[in-house]
């Protein structure tokens, strides 16, 4: 029964490398890109920013509950190793935390909020800001009341936000409500964009008598965040992507319309973007001249390779990195690989048995010829 017990070890070491190990020692490989100062010196305390996308947790309509279990139990440990490992000041959700928010009850949706921060649950005094995407309250033309209220009740944020930690300014936006056709959510976030760039305005001019009552936050440029990245046509306008094939975008739909983008180029003067939506990884110089980020899915279901990004930020400067998670084929492949390891002891072992039997018929034969 040797044989049985080494395959029983095998397979139990595969199973806790896979489950349990195998994202720490991927992601170890990962660090916080530094700022450098003058004289080669680091910035001191700077505002680490832990940045994902797109992680599609499935609802009660689509997709095998088998499919739902295993992967989402991978995006659990992933989460957890890098939260572990890294220790962020604040986690931002870049949208589509929901495969089905647009399809679910009311009920249904309170249990994939309990679900999704029972994944993505973080230590007390990191924030985790979840951004709304499609998937969440729908597409533009979808977009209703009864779907914006209940994700902004549970999740805060559901149309266009000001952010500010440690100095550093965000402006949270609904891609879904940059259309500029006059319907009641995009006149809500157009008027908001124009309150915060009065805001922002008054950081940068305190001393102007309309400012008086402005919060007195110092001024930066602020970064953008959203579920659809800036106009482009496609990722060949990339200087770095991951897109297993180039397609061609659709404004308002795959990315915001270049009236969007230059409405927010010219409301918020940003130095930096971040955006998700096509499941892909993508680094490029945006339609306003500044770095743009669009984040691949965190979950394995839309991604065999997925990644996030960390971001080390001050008020003045910024350094980002992408850092790979572990990818779905290599468990697969370590699973094969102990599964063909445990043939390989089946067949010793049988082998063993057939020698011993032959040498048993062997002695039996001699014994009877003498």
């Amino acid at each position: 029964m040797r044989w049985l017990y080494a395959c029983f070890v095998i397979i139990l070491c595969a199973l806790i490398f896979c489950e349990y190990v195998a994202d720490f020692v991927v992601l170890q490989k990962c660090k916080w890109p530094e700022i450098k100062r003058k004289m080669g010196k680091y910035v001191d305390d700077p505002l680490r920013a832990m940045i994902i996308a797109d992680p599609h947790l499935l609802g009660p309509h689509r997709g095998h509950w088998l499919d739902q279990f295993y992967r989402e139990w991978h995006m659990t440990r992933a989460f957890q190793a890098a939260s572990r490992l890294f220790q962020p000041d604040v986690v931002f959700v870049l949208g589509d935390l929901f495969d089905e928010g647009d399809m679910v009850s009311d009920k249904q949706f309170k249990e994939y909020v309990w679900r999704y921060l029972q994944m993505f649950r973080l230590p007390p005094g990191i924030p985790l800001i979840s951004i709304v995407g499609n998937h969440d309250v729908g597409f533009h033309y979808k977009m209703h009341p009864f779907f914006m209220s209940r994700f902004q009740n549970d999740l805060n944020y559901s149309l266009v936000h000001l952010y500010t930690i440690k100095q550093i300014h965000f402006v949270i936006i609904n891609s879904m409500a940059m259309e500029a056709d006059g319907c009641m959510f995009c006149n809500e976030a157009e008027s908001a964009l124009k309150n915060i760039s009065r805001t922002l305005h008054c950081m940068k001019y305190p001393e102007e008598a309309e400012c008086a009552r402005t919060r007195r936050h110092p001024y930066s440029q602020p970064i953008l965040l959203q579920h659809f990245p800036t106009y482009r046509i496609s990722d060949t306008m990339c200087q770095e992507h991951d897109a297993p094939f180039i397609e061609a975008y659709r404004e308002r739909f795959h990315v915001i319309s270049k009236e969007s983008t230059d409405m927010l180029g010219e409301l918020l003067k940003p130095r930096l973007a971040f955006a998700g939506h096509s499941h892909h990884f993508c680094h490029s110089v945006n339609r306003l001249g500044i770095d743009e980020y669009t984040v691949a899915s965190f979950s394995w279901r839309n991604k065999i390779n997925p990644s996030f990004m960390l971001a080390t930020l001050t008020p003045d400067d910024y350094v980002v990195s992408k850092c790979k998670m572990l990818p779905q084929q290599f468990v697969y492949n370590s699973y094969l690989c102990a599964g063909v390891i445990c043939l390989m002891v089946i067949a010793l072992q049988l082998m063993k048995s057939l020698r011993r039997s032959r040498e048993l018929d062997t002695d039996q034969n001699h014994t009877k010829h003498n």
